[in-house]
Formats: C-alpha cells, sequence, structure tokens
C-alpha cells in the first residue's frame, strides 16, 4: 500500500482504477471547483469504471455551525482539543448533486440514505479518455 500526500485539484493520477470511492469528502470541494475535481475524478478510472460515494445530506447542517454570507458554502467547525476551522462545507442535495453531474456528462445515481446520501457514477467516455490521456502525459 502507498500513501501519497498531495493537493487533490493540482495531483493527476499515474494509474488507472476500476473503481474510486471517496466519503465525505465532496461536500469540502468548492462549487467553482466541482467540474475540475469531477475531471481529476474521471482521469484516475479506467474504462468501464466507477465512482462510489457518500457524503453529508441537507439535514446534516442542523449539526454544523453554518457560516452565512461567505463567497463559498463553510461552516465553523470545533475539534476536541478546542480549536477551530472555517471549512468548506456544502450540504448537497441528491436531485440537484444529480443535474449537476449530468450536465457534467457523468451517468449518475444518486439516493438519500439516513440524512446522507449514496452515489455511483460513470464518466462521459470522452471526458475520462481525455483526462487519462492528459495525466499519462
Amino acid at each position: 500500500m502507498q500513501f501519497l500526500e498531495a493537493d487533490l485539484f493540482e495531483w493527476r493520477p499515474r494509474r488507472r482504477y476500476d473503481t474510486v470511492f471517496f466519503a465525505f469528502w465532496l461536500s469540502h470541494v468548492p462549487p467553482t471547483r466541482l467540474p475540475d475535481f469531477w475531471n481529476t475524478v474521471a482521469a484516475a478510472l479506467a474504462p468501464g469504471g466507477k465512482v462510489i460515494f457518500i457524503d453529508d445530506g441537507p439535514a446534516a447542517a442542523a449539526y454544523e455551525e453554518v457560516l452565512t454570507n461567505q463567497p463559498t458554502p463553510a461552516a465553523l467547525r470545533r475539534l476536541d482539543d478546542g480549536s477551530r476551522y472555517r471549512i468548506v462545507k456544502v450540504f448537497h442535495d441528491a436531485q440537484t448533486l444529480t443535474d449537476d453531474l449530468t450536465a457534467l456528462g457523468w451517468s449518475v445515481r444518486i439516493r438519500s440514505l439516513a440524512g446522507n446520501f449514496i452515489g455511483i457514477a460513470e464518466p462521459p467516455n470522452s471526458v475520462g479518455e481525455e483526462a487519462a490521456t492528459a495525466a499519462a502525459s
């Protein structure tokens, strides 16, 4: 197993995978960076590959200290040691996220589950192939 520390918005995969999985990560991607994020995910997928993801739904906002009037959706997160951090926090609605990914050409199924959502997505073939070609160069 190999661990890699990298800026996800700059990183390009060196190989392709049948499955990419992430949990409670998508809600921390700024909305303006969502298309580039999904292009990076597409570049990491082998032909026919799928993405599986889980994250907080809108109901989770009740358990966060949501910051209003911010240029990017945000919340104030307090850790057990008392430290506080302003974090990007987007409470995606399953239907809106489905619409957004479909607009980017992804085939996606998202369903709500216990206040969260779980999704399975496949990239558009041309985006995945172009992204993989770019990543290989």
